[in-house]
């Protein structure tokens, strides 16, 4: 079990200082004065965003090119990102769950199989898990079809592909923000202790919507457009947009006003801290599966969780069955440390995947149409054969 398998003894150093080595670190902390400034700024964003740079430099009094520099420059250079989190819920989708455990045969094609399903239907993401012949992978589907992709995982059973699937809805999914206040903009270290408990900084939380909501939600191509720029870049400027749009400017600015803030399609903007990327060779990939926690503790364990630097998201099934995804920078040891204290404390038992690799999809725009909305997916093993799915070597 989780809790046993990784439960030691602390290290006797009992404070770990954990440097960045972004080879523009140095340049970057030499102008930093006090961590406080950085602080406050991240507040801000956190709070109202990264796009109105003159409303965050009204607030924290911070001259508007400071701010500008500040988190264009030198936040990005410390290892700090920012990320649009999208409420599909309110987009018109849902979200399922999938584990597929594939035949020897099967594995074969399994990974021009997904990409496919990325690029052309609604999956969002899928990892390998290591040490076995299982793929996790996250759908995004209009909630009117979203059964379809259960009868085509059946299907691919039945010809022999997979040999198993377990599939669930998700009715709520977590995006904590970064532990920020731990850590040294100064020396561009993190100072963790062990045995001590990190304040979660907070949580972009999404939930289900109520199938009068799913059956009424209100999107356009060019919204869809403009969230799929930013979902991209965060910072992406409308006039950008605009040219690969293929739109007027004061369209899309009327757009994004009035139809996606005002309608709630962005959840928020989530603070992360990935120095070399989320796609450096360094970095550790894990799922955590916690069956069916009592509902009595469910929130709070799940905000324990989040309080860790290293959490990505997390996720709950229909069944409380909870799904925590971890991205971990060089500090192996003490994260896993760290949760297992939390998993203890409460007295709940989780397993553990590595993911060897991983992928993810934005939104697939082709599959949404004016005056009729989301589309029907195309799924069916001829058609993504007839897509290109060609088997590994």
């Amino acid at each position: 079990m989780w809790k046993t398998l990784y439960r030691g003894a602390p290290s006797k150093f009992n404070r770990c200082s954990v440097t960045n080595k972004n080879p523009e670190l140095a340049k970057a902390s030499k102008s930093v004065n006090q961590n406080s400034e950085f602080i406050e700024l991240l507040d801000a964003i956190k709070r109202y965003g990264p796009r109105n740079l003159s409303l965050i430099s009204m607030l924290t009094g911070i001259p508007r090119e400071t701010v500008r520099y500040k988190v264009k420059k030198q936040l990005k250079n410390l290892g700090f990102a920012i990320q649009m989190i999208p409420n599909f819920y309110r987009m018109g989708l849902t979200r399922l769950c999938a584990r597929l455990s594939f035949t020897k045969e099967g594995l074969k094609i399994a990974r021009s199989m997904l990409d496919e399903l990325g690029r052309n239907s609604y999956l969002s993401y899928y990892g390998k898990i290591a040490f076995s012949n299982d793929y996790l992978v996250l759908i995004n589907p209009p909630s009117r079809w979203a059964a379809m992709f259960g009868e085509f995982f059946n299907n691919l059973q039945d010809e022999g592909i997979i040999e198993g699937v377990e599939m669930s809805e998700i009715k709520e999914v977590g995006y904590p923000h970064v532990s920020y206040r731990l850590f040294d903009f100064e020396n561009g270290t993190w100072m963790l202790e062990d045995g001590v408990r990190h304040t979660c900084e907070g949580v972009i939380t999404i939930q289900k919507a109520s199938s009068e909501e799913a059956a009424n939600y209100l999107i356009d191509s060019t919204d869809l457009a403009i969230i799929t720029e930013l979902y991209g870049d965060a910072f992406a400027p409308l006039t950008r947009a605009s040219s690969n749009i293929g739109r007027d400017p004061r369209l899309l600015r009327y757009h994004f006003q009035e139809h996606i803030v005002r309608k709630g399609l962005i959840a928020g903007y989530v603070l992360h801290w990935f120095p070399n990327g989320v796609n450096a060779s360094n970095i550790s990939r894990i799922w955590i599966r916690v069956n069916t926690l009592p509902s009595t503790i469910l929130h709070e364990f799940s905000r324990e969780v989040a309080s860790s630097p290293f959490c990505k998201f997390y996720q709950f099934l229909n069944d409380n069955t909870l799904l925590i995804y971890l991205l971990i920078d060089r500090q192996f040891s003490f994260a896993v440390r760290h949760l297992s204290n939390i998993f203890t404390e409460y007295g709940v038992s989780g397993e553990s995947f590595i993911v060897e690799d991983a992928f993810s999809f934005t939104l697939t725009k082709e599959m949404f149409k004016d005056g009729y909305g989301w589309l029907k997916p195309r799924i069916s093993l001829q058609v993504i054969n007839e897509g290109g799915m060609v088997p590994e070597s």
